[in-house]
C-alpha cells in the first residue's frame, strides 16, 4: 500500500449549506483526493454550493429523487464507486456535521501508515457542546467555525453511548450498514482508532436547523418499509415529537443547551474537553470565499449570460434581414435602446460586487429594485434577494420555511390596536385540522417612503412585521412586501388573505373552498369585482381612513384593473399568484410610492392582471361577505341579536 493513498469520501447530503462546503474544504486540506455526493432532495442552497466548489475541488455530484433514507443502499453504492470509478485506496463514508480530524500530520499519512492486515478503522465521535446565552436556551448554536468545547463521552439522547464511524479500505465488495456505523464483505482487521484519529460531531448545529431536519428525516423513515422499527430511533422519536404532539423540540434543546457557568463545571468535571483546532483552521489557515461573495459571483456570472443570451437574440433578429433591408426594419433603430437596460442592469450588478454585509446590500434594496426593473426577466436576482436575506436572518428564514412550506398560509391584516381582534379570529380556526398556519402580518409605527423601504425580516413563528408603515394608506404597501418575502422564501401552497373581522363559522366548506382551488390549479380566487370605467368606482372609499391628511382630500387615483378579488371578503393566491405580486412589487417601485391611497384588493388585480392570470370567482349569493365557510363579526352579532328576540331565523 502506497504511504500516500488515494482517500475519496462519500457524503450523503440534505439541506447542509451552513456547513457543507466547510466539511469538503476542510477534508481535502487533510488530504481526501475527491467527493462523492449524494444529494437527496436538498431544496435550499446546497446544491449550487456543490456546483461552484466543483471549480476548485473534486466532486462526483448524484441526484438522489426517492424519499425514503434508504441510506446503507445509497452510500454502499458510492462506496463501489469509489472503488471501481475512482480508484481509491481508502474510503471515508462521512455525513455533513462530521469532521475527522488526525492528532497529528493529515488523513494520508495516518491512513499510509497503518498495517496491511487492517481494512477498517473505527473512530470514535465526540459531539459539539451546544452553548447558549443564560437567558435564552432555545438560541443554543455549534458551528465548526466557532466551537471549542466538545463531549469526552458523548451519549445518544436515549443515554447510550454515540457509536462510532468507520473508514475502511476500497472494495467493491463492501457493504455499508444503515449510519455508516459498521461494514462488511472485507477481508482484515479492524481496528480502534483511539487518539490518533477522532470524528468532531455536530449534529445540534440550531433548533431551526435541527427540528427542520428531524422532518426531512424523520418522515423519509416512516415511509421506509424495509428497515427495522429500531434503526433511526433518534430520529423517529423526535419525529413522532414533532407530528404527533405539536410541540416541538424546545424542551430537548433547552436541557441540551449548556450556559458559560455550566461549560466551565463540565470541563472542570472532567466531561468536556476542549479543542480548537477546527475553529482555528477556519480562521488561520483557510480563509475561503464569504457566502456573499459566492453569492454576488453567481448572480454576476448568471445574469451576464442571460443579457448577453438577449443582447444577441436580438442582433441576430435584426440580422436575419438582408443589409439592403435592415434600415426599414424598427430594431435597425432601436437595437441600442432595446438593450440598454439589460446592460445597465449588469453595470449595477457588477458594482455590487464589493458589498461588504448581507445587511448593508439589504439596506439597499430601493437600488435593487431599480435594478429589477431595468430588467425584470431576470430570476437570478430574486434567487439573490433570498439568499442574502438568509444570510442576514437565518433563524427567521428558516422558521418561515419550516412553518409555510407546501402549507395553506391564512394571512391575518392588523395592526397593533386590533392585535387582539385578530388572535380572536385566529382562535376561531382552532378546529381546523389539516396543513394550516396563521400568521399575524403587521407594519410599523415609523412612518417613511418607499424608497426608503429596506428588505429585512422579523417573524417569530405567527407575527410577521414588515418595515412599512401601519396605516390604512399603505396596506397594499404591506401586503405585497409580505407576498414578496413568502414568495421569495417560504413556497406554501396556498395563501388566503383575510382581514380581522372574518371568523371561521364552517371547517368542511371552507377546506372545501380552497381544495376548490388547489384542484383548478388557480393562481387567484375570490369574488370577482370591479368596473371598465375608473369613474364607476367608489372615489370616497378611504376617506376618515387615513393618517395622510394630504389624502385625505384626494380621490383614488390608480388605473383600476378591469377585474379583481374583493379584499374585505378575503381571497387567494396560489404560487403563481403570489409570484406575480412579487414580480409586480420589485419591478414597479415607482407605482406603490405614489402619494394616494392603494386599494390592496385593486392592485393584486393589476399584478395578476399583468401576468394573464384569470380570476377563479368564488362568487355566492349566500356569501357575499366573506369566503366560504368564514363569516363576518359584524354579521354574527346582527344574527345573534336577531335571535335573542325573535329565535333562530327560519331557512328561506
Amino acid at each position: 500500500m502506497s504511504i500516500r493513498p488515494k482517500i475519496v469520501m462519500t457524503l450523503l447530503v440534505r439541506n447542509e449549506e451552513d456547513i457543507i462546503a466547510d466539511n469538503i474544504r476542510f477534508h481535502h486540506a487533510m488530504g481526501v483526493d475527491s467527493f462523492i455526493v449524494m444529494d437527496n432532495l436538498s431544496t435550499d442552497g446546497t446544491a449550487q454550493i456543490l456546483r461552484d466548489l466543483s471549480a476548485e475541488v473534486e466532486i462526483d455530484y448524484l441526484y438522489q429523487p426517492e424519499d425514503d433514507y434508504n441510506q446503507w443502499q445509497w452510500v454502499t453504492d458510492m462506496a463501489h464507486r469509489a472503488a471501481i470509478q475512482h480508484k481509491a485506496d481508502w474510503v471515508i463514508n462521512n455525513d455533513a456535521d462530521e469532521f475527522w480530524i488526525p492528532a497529528q500530520g493529515n488523513l494520508k499519512s495516518l491512513l499510509g501508515t497503518l498495517a496491511e492486515s487492517t481494512s477498517v478503522l473505527m473512530v470514535r465521535r465526540h459531539n459539539a457542546v451546544v452553548t447558549c446565552p443564560a437567558d435564552d436556551p432555545l438560541a443554543g448554536q455549534s458551528h465548526p467555525r466557532h466551537s471549542t468545547m466538545f463531549e469526552r463521552q458523548s451519549l445518544n439522547v436515549k443515554g447510550h453511548p454515540l457509536p462510532g464511524k468507520v473508514l475502511h479500505r476500497a472494495s467493491a465488495n463492501v457493504t455499508v450498514a444503515q449510519g455508516n456505523h459498521a461494514v462488511e464483505g472485507l477481508d482484515g482487521d479492524m481496528d480502534e482508532a483511539g487518539d490518533c484519529l477522532n470524528i468532531l460531531h455536530f449534529p445540534f448545529r440550531s433548533l431551526q436547523q435541527y427540528e427542520a431536519k428531524i422532518r426531512l428525516g424523520g418522515a423519509a423513515y416512516a415511509r421506509n418499509t424495509t428497515l427495522s422499527p429500531v434503526i433511526g430511533g433518534t430520529w423517529r422519536a423526535h419525529y413522532s415529537q414533532l407530528k404527533d404532539e405539536g410541540a416541538g423540540l424546545g424542551r430537548f434543546w433547552a436541557e441540551l443547551s449548556l450556559t458559560d457557568e455550566e461549560v466551565h463545571i463540565g470541563r472542570y468535571a472532567g466531561l468536556l474537553y476542549p479543542d480548537t483546532r477546527l475553529k482555528d483552521f477556519f480562521e488561520k489557515n483557510f480563509e475561503g470565499p464569504s457566502p456573499l461573495s459566492i453569492a454576488l459571483s453567481r448572480l454576476t456570472e448568471r445574469s451576464a449570460q442571460l443579457v448577453g443570451d438577449f443582447t444577441a437574440g436580438l442582433a441576430h433578429f435584426i440580422t436575419q434581414a438582408g443589409r439592403d433591408l435592415r434600415w426599414e426594419r424598427p430594431m435597425y433603430h432601436n437595437l441600442r435602446f432595446a438593450v440598454a437596460g439589460a446592460e445597465a442592469h449588469q453595470e449595477r450588478l457588477e458594482s455590487l460586487q464589493g458589498a461588504t454585509s448581507s445587511e448593508s446590500l439589504l439596506k439597499r434594496f430601493s437600488e435593487l429594485r431599480d435594478c429589477f426593473s431595468l430588467f425584470p426577466r431576470n430570476g437570478y436576482l430574486k434567487e439573490f434577494l433570498s439568499e442574502i436575506l438568509g444570510l442576514a436572518y437565518p433563524e427567521a428564514v428558516m422558521r418561515l420555511r419550516k412553518d409555510c412550506a407546501g402549507k395553506r398560509v391564512i394571512l391575518h391584516t392588523s395592526c397593533q390596536p386590533r392585535l387582539q381582534e385578530t388572535r380572536d379570529t385566529i382562535a376561531s380556526f382552532s378546529g381546523l385540522g389539516g396543513p394550516y398556519h396563521h400568521i399575524i402580518l403587521m407594519g410599523q409605527s415609523t412612518r417613511h417612503g418607499e424608497h426608503e423601504t429596506p428588505l429585512s425580516l422579523e417573524y417569530d413563528g405567527q407575527i410577521l412585521r414588515v418595515p412599512t408603515p401601519d396605516n390604512y394608506e399603505s396596506l397594499h404597501r404591506k401586503l405585497f412586501y409580505a407576498f414578496t418575502l413568502l414568495d421569495l422564501l417560504a413556497k406554501p401552497e396556498l395563501v388566503v388573505k383575510i382581514d380581522d373581522n372574518l371568523v371561521l363559522v364552517d371547517a368542511q366548506a371552507f377546506s372545501e373552498c380552497l381544495q376548490q382551488v388547489v384542484d383548478q390549479g388557480a393562481a387567484y380566487a375570490g369574488r370577482k369585482v370591479g368596473a371598465a370605467q375608473h369613474h364607476s368606482q367608489w372615489h370616497g372609499w378611504h376617506l376618515g381612513k387615513c393618517a395622510d391628511p394630504v389624502i385625505e382630500t384626494r380621490g383614488y387615483q390608480y388605473p383600476l384593473p378591469r377585474h379583481y378579488a374583493a379584499g374585505g371578503h378575503g381571497y387567494i393566491l396560489g404560487p403563481e399568484g403570489l409570484a406575480a405580486c412579487a414580480y409586480m412589487y420589485l419591478s414597479m417601485q415607482a407605482f406603490f410610492a405614489m402619494p394616494v391611497v392603494g386599494l390592496e384588493d385593486a392592485c393584486v388585480g393589476h399584478a395578476a392582471y399583468a401576468q394573464g392570470i384569470d380570476i377563479l370567482d368564488l362568487s355566492d349569493p349566500d356569501r357575499l361577505l366573506a369566503l366560504p365557510g368564514l363569516a363576518t363579526k359584524e354579521m354574527l352579532k346582527r344574527e345573534q341579536a336577531w335571535e335573542a328576540i325573535f329565535g333562530p331565523r327560519q331557512p328561506m
